[in-house]
């Protein structure tokens, strides 16, 4: 999917990057799906910045994966099926169709882009420090790029130095692949950290707003360094469970907490505390309808106009509804975010063998063509710490976070009550994150699943025997001679056939 942009005057992101193709008036330049050098100089370098924020919001396929991955939705769409059979978990992803192709391409010619950006930044006639910023803003959203492959192909492993190599990049087992992330955010926040509060020298899209305003510190609200430590936090719980799945034992199962890595959950932790988007004492119930942009959250924006892009989701807002897996696991009388952010669905679905497991609500934050769509909120944050302190063994520090996301958040005047145990504790949390993050740029419930080895306990929707979802059920087996399906538990994207191509087909992938 390529974006297109404003080209009306004095338009300022993204403005110009696509001019030559839409025949505007403004000064071409390299167009960033096939990245070469960046001009140096300040409008060049602003250029090239805008690309890698511009290209980021235009692969929103995340989302539907990832919430099909969690079960809590699915895009029903008669001549598609793949978005229900495949993502869904009835037969294997395809490594030749836009699913494997999803999440990969864009990913690392944003993270090339950011290399050829940084190149020009030293003759573009910046300072000192205004360089040390641009280069921690670039940084970070090369790691965001990296989080979200990683965050889709999990154990089968990223070569994330193809972009530097020629493409000769080995493939990086998982955890390998999140120690670099974590070392990639730690180099841009040392960049922020040396620029320290100056202004960032380039214009950054409106949903950056709340950390646009300087680079660092990062305990400072308007502080781009807010958002790498954001990302740290939730990267480096990441790699803390990417280490415990790598030792056979250390992994968590669906009864037992397994041995995430403490050091990367201690320096997790570290790292959310330092972010100004982390303060679990402002979380509110989300607005009714579309998110609006907040002094807590990071968001991709998007718009209707004229040579902008709308927010991809968008389109396919009537054909994707809340699964029954989702509906029956909330509470949608009581919960502010079940009845703030979905809604009844006037548009019959498509998929009639397969729109049984779909409740008749849909998610009524993409319903606008501007809706932004959030990369992380203050409510997010606040049950990615709880996890860290649930991985740390602190069931009463999770236990209280919980609460204040149940309270605050869903509207609730009275805490849950759960018990100290690892189970316990895991399952709520779950609970609350499904409700809190479904359909957000995210993905955080499908990681945790994976995290916490709960595939085959929480993805069963073919495997139903009673209920809505077993209607389904019995109707693809009618379709199949009477052979019921079978749940595959899918959580993981294919690697790309032209990568496969690539490497003659294959690519060898040796983890402990």
């Amino acid at each position: 999917m390529r974006p297109s942009f404003h080209c009306q005057a004095g338009a300022t992101i993204g403005a110009v990057l696509l001019a030559s193709v839409f025949g505007c008036t403004d000064s071409p330049v390299p167009y960033f799906t096939a990245p070469t050098s960046i001009p140096s100089s300040a409008a060049g370098v602003q250029n090239g910045v805008t690309g890698v924020f511009s290209n980021a919001r235009t692969d929103q396929y995340y989302l539907v994966v990832m919430s099909a991955f969690a079960r809590d939705a699915l895009n029903f769409l008669s001549f598609d099926p793949q978005y229900v059979t495949e993502i869904g978990g009835l037969i294997p992803p395809s490594d030749g169709d836009f699913l494997g192709d999803s999440e990969w391409p864009n990913q690392f010619l944003d993270a090339l882009q950011v290399n050829n950006t940084i190149a020009a930044l030293p003759k573009a006639g910046f300072s000192t420090a205004q360089v040390a910023a641009l280069t921690g803003v670039l940084q970070t959203m090369k790691a965001r790029s990296f989080m979200i492959v990683a965050e889709t192909r999990d154990t089968l492993g990223v070569p994330v130095y193809a972009i530097t190599n020629g493409g000769t990049s080995p493939f990086y087992c998982n955890k390998d692949v999140w120690t670099y992330i974590v070392a990639l955010l730690d180099s841009g926040n040392a960049q922020l950290n040396a620029a320290g509060s100056i202004a960032i020298p380039v214009v950054l899209p409106p949903g950056f707003g709340s950390v646009s305003a300087m680079a660092a510190p990062s305990t400072s609200l308007g502080a781009f360094a807010a958002f790498n430590r954001a990302l740290a936090a939730k990267a480096g719980l990441e790699l803390a469970y990417a280490i415990a799945r790598s030792t056979p034992g250390n992994a968590p199962t669906p009864t037992t907490p397994g041995a995430p890595d403490v050091t990367a959950l201690t320096r997790a932790d570290s790292a959310m505390l330092a972010s100004a988007l982390y303060d679990p004492a402002v979380i509110t119930p989300p607005p009714v309808g579309a998110y609006t942009l907040d002094p807590y959250g990071v968001y991709d924006t998007y718009s209707a106009q004229s040579g902008d892009i709308a927010n991809p989701l968008n389109i396919y807002v009537n054909s994707t509804n809340a699964l029954y897996d989702m509906q029956y696991d909330v509470d949608t009388v009581g919960d502010l975010r079940w009845l703030h952010k979905f809604s009844v669905n006037p548009v019959p679905l498509q998929s009639p063998n397969y729109n049984p497991v779909a409740t008749q609500y849909l998610y009524s934050s993409f319903l606008s063509p501007s809706s932004p769509v959030p990369i992380v909120r203050d409510e997010e944050l606040t049950l990615v710490r709880a996890q860290i302190r649930l991985g740390l063994g602190d069931f009463a520090g999770a236990i209280g976070l919980i609460n204040t996301v149940h309270e605050q958040a869903g509207g609730y005047a009275t805490p849950l009550t759960i018990a100290a145990t690892y189970t316990a504790v895991r399952d709520s949390l779950l609970k609350e994150q499904r409700i809190s993050t479904v359909l957000e740029g995210s993905g955080d419930r499908a990681i945790a699943i994976r995290m916490y080895g709960l595939q085959s306990v929480s993805d069963t929707t073919w495997q139903a025997t009673a209920g809505p979802d077993a209607v389904a059920v019995g109707l693809i087996a009618t379709s199949n001679g009477g052979t019921k399906p079978v749940d595959l538990h899918t959580t993981v994207l294919p690697i790309p056939a032209q990568e496969l191509t690539a490497r003659n087909g294959s690519y060898n992938l040796s983890c402990p």
